[in-house]
């Protein structure tokens, strides 16, 4: 304070903030006020924020420096002012000395934006731009065909350990369970799927976070389907007519008797049995000539055996494993027609000399006697036949003895 005269003086120096106020002077019962103002100096701005271009995780500092030491600055985003306390810890504020800093410890794409800075004499902004961080994929994940109740592994490996992701399902997120397991360790990612079951089977997708890529693999299940393959056994005829065979595969039938021919039959699964005689099947199961079917046995069937039913007979049996065949001939014996044109061509005292042509039929055997029957005169005389040559080898037969009235007739 200084006096000089009538005049009082009052200076401040070096004003700071502290001396804003009212200020009175008093002079007995006098007195006067004053009202004192005091500002801030203008902090200016020395060096702007920087623009920043950074991918996705990386870590952003905005800095300034500011004329005086001790400045007040304040911080905003898009317009917004960002608060020292915010609890989310995504923002993170620093001074020294002369130098203001925003740092952002891991960048996200919702960061991209302006940024700015303001003190009571300046401010600055700078640009932000978070773009995606390429990651590479060091092993994708491999479609997989597993059985019921084996282990399904889906498996991939990234560049950065500290990418996190979702694993899904046909579109739908895969939930953790007892059987299906989700691992995260370093830069390996695995999906687990324990005792596979046919509704595991799909489509499988691992997204990494934050990234616009995707893995996708397919799951096919494995179904194990038994055939069951019956047995099989080639078809085998157990041909046994002992009985009834004279030569090989010859049958011997006399005319207007029954043949039954019974044939076993073996084979796995059970053959198929055809009867033929001269190409044409004999199916009929009724009738005369029939056939009878009964498991592992087929029985053919003559019933009063005539002579149009001699000829060569096939039987034939088949199943998938193969086919089986065997021939017969069936001989008719029947009694033989007479012969033709019988001739006496000589007529001696004590002999004759017969002539004739083979019957049509010679009842299923060549001619092996020559029976004469002899009628007496007198009308008491038997009528008899007699064996008169057992050796007959031509159709021209002599015999002694022989009355007129007597006939001589060849069987």
């Amino acid at each position: 304070m200084e006096s000089d005269g009538n005049k009082r003086t009052l200076t401040i120096s070096k004003c700071t903030l502290a001396d804003d106020a009212a200020y009175e002077c008093v002079i007995g019962n006098d007195k006067c006020f004053t009202e004192v103002f005091v500002k801030e100096p203008p902090v200016t701005i020395t060096k702007l924020l920087d623009d920043y271009q950074v991918v996705v995780g990386e870590k952003v500092e905005f800095e300034i420096e500011v004329s005086e030491e001790g400045a007040h600055v304040i911080w905003c985003y898009e317009g917004e002012e960002l608060s020292r306390e915010d609890k989310s810890g995504r923002y993170r504020f620093r001074k020294d000395g002369k130098r203001h800093s925003l740092i952002i410890q891991e960048a996200t794409l919702d960061d991209t934006g302006m940024y700015y800075v303001y003190t009571n004499g300046g401010q600055s902004k700078g640009e932000l731009i978070v773009e995606e961080k390429e990651l590479e994929i060091l092993q994708s994940i491999a479609d997989l065909t597993v059985k019921s109740a084996e282990q399904a592994m889906f498996k991939c490996e990234v560049s950065d350990e500290k990418v996190t992701g979702k694993w899904f399902k046909d579109g739908k997120e895969v939930q953790p369970n007892k059987r299906i397991k989700i691992t995260h360790i370093g830069r390996m990612h695995r999906l687990t799927i324990d005792e596979v079951k046919p509704e595991d089977a799909g489509d499988y997708t691992f997204v990494p976070d934050g990234y616009a890529l995707s893995l996708s693999a397919k799951l096919n299940f494995l179904e194990i389907k038994i055939d069951y393959v019956p047995r099989q056994e080639p078809p085998k005829i157990h041909l046994d007519v002992a009985g009834n065979m004279v030569s090989q595969n010859t049958i011997i039938v006399v005319a207007g008797n029954k043949l039954r021919l019974d044939v076993e039959i073996s084979g796995e699964p059970a053959p198929t049995v055809t009867w033929t005689k001269a190409d044409k099947v004999v199916a009929e199961t009724e009738g005369r000539v029939r056939v009878e079917s009964r498991p592992g046995l087929s029985s053919f069937v003559i019933e009063g055996a005539e002579r149009d039913d001699e000829g060569n007979y096939n039987i034939t049996v088949t199943n998938p494993a193969g086919e089986d065949k065997a021939n017969l001939f069936i001989k008719i014996v029947d009694v033989p027609d007479p012969p033709e044109h019988v001739k006496c061509t000589g007529v001696g005292e004590d002999c004759a000399t017969i002539i004739w042509e083979p019957p049509k039929f010679d009842g299923g055997a060549p001619i092996k006697a020559l029976h004469r029957r002899t009628t007496a005169l007198l009308p008491h005389t038997a009528l008899y036949w007699g064996l008169y040559d057992s050796t007959v080898d031509s159709y021209v037969v002599k015999t002694k003895s022989v009355l007129i009235d007597r006939q001589l007739i060849g069987l």
